[in-house]
């Protein structure tokens, strides 16, 4: 594209396939929830009009998460830090974008959130926060394939329950056994002061203000979604990537742990942010359970 990306050293021949899945309607664990009767739910019309605050009134649906994912790959794609630095390219894409649509009164709002948003502390605080604007290296859609021979669904879906968010009850998956591949889309991977997080953009809408976006609330939404199931096997793919690439690798040392980004959250006191670590002992049981062996 002749604009400056950044790829992880130890993902060096990686290269974003275009038209690769970054939307919650492609998501395998979204099919998967289809699958057991309970499709994604159909767009919701509001009016599209700014509201006192940033994408609280914005438009709900999958087409919506479409295009938030989409407007956020371009910019990992231009460099997050760039986009601060010089905002005026970035005002033009989501004009360009907004006008398909019909959201020209979303174009002032949506910049101003984004360019907020790029800046965001999503873990420390400082001068070493992590934030997007800040990085200096990430992968953007990266792809994983994930070999799956006879696991034992229930099996793996006791072990992520007891070892992820307190052990709280949520959905069980629906019995039975997977063969064959896993293939995933992480939104973002990225480096920060030598320890690999996966970051997920989710387009959720949770409630009408900040109010809604408690830590309580969002740990619940990830509950209902199973979104810890999609975050543990995008940590035991990095976990198996560090492994190959880094001769010191260390999962405590090296392993971040996961940052799901509710981004209608975003100006709430906990920033929309909701992160884990699994333990050690959980994705190392996996990596053996997907490996064959028990």
């Amino acid at each position: 594209t002749g604009v400056q990306t950044c790829a992880l050293p130890i993902y060096s021949a990686l290269q974003t396939a275009e038209g690769s899945a970054d939307t919650p309607a492609e998501d395998v664990f979204r099919e998967a929830a289809a699958a057991q009767g309970n499709p994604p739910l159909p767009a919701v019309t509001v009016p599209a009009v700014p509201s006192l605050g940033p994408l609280h009134g914005f438009p709900r649906g999958a087409a919506v998460g479409t295009f938030l994912h989409e407007l956020l790959e371009w910019a990992a794609a231009q460099g997050f830090g760039a986009i601060v630095a010089s905002p005026a390219p970035l005002r033009d894409a989501i004009a360009r974008r907004c006008a398909l649509r019909g959201w020209e009164a979303w174009i002032e709002p949506l910049c101003g959130w984004l360019t907020d948003f790029l800046q965001l502390p999503l873990a420390g605080e400082g001068a070493g926060a992590l934030s997007l604007a800040a990085l200096q290296t990430w992968v953007a859609e990266m792809e994983f394939w994930i070999a799956v021979h006879e696991v034992d669904l229930p099996a793996l879906d006791a072990l992520i329950c007891r070892h992820t968010l307190g052990g709280a009850g949520r959905p069980p998956l629906q019995a039975g056994q997977l063969n064959g591949m896993l293939k995933g889309f992480i939104d973002l991977v990225v480096e920060h002061q030598g320890r690999y997080y996966v970051v997920d953009y989710k387009s959720n809408w949770l409630g009408a203000d900040d109010s809604a976006y408690t830590a309580v609330a969002m740990q619940q939404a990830i509950l209902d979604e199973r979104y810890e199931l999609q975050y543990v096997l995008y940590l035991l793919a990095l976990h198996r990537l560090l492994k190959l690439r880094l001769p010191d690798y260390d999962y405590d040392r090296h392993v971040g742990g996961a940052l799901y980004l509710f981004l209608r959250g975003s100006h709430a006191p906990g920033r929309g942010i909701h992160a884990e670590c699994p333990p050690r002992a959980l994705i190392e049981a996996l990596d053996r359970m997907f490996g064959g062996r028990r």
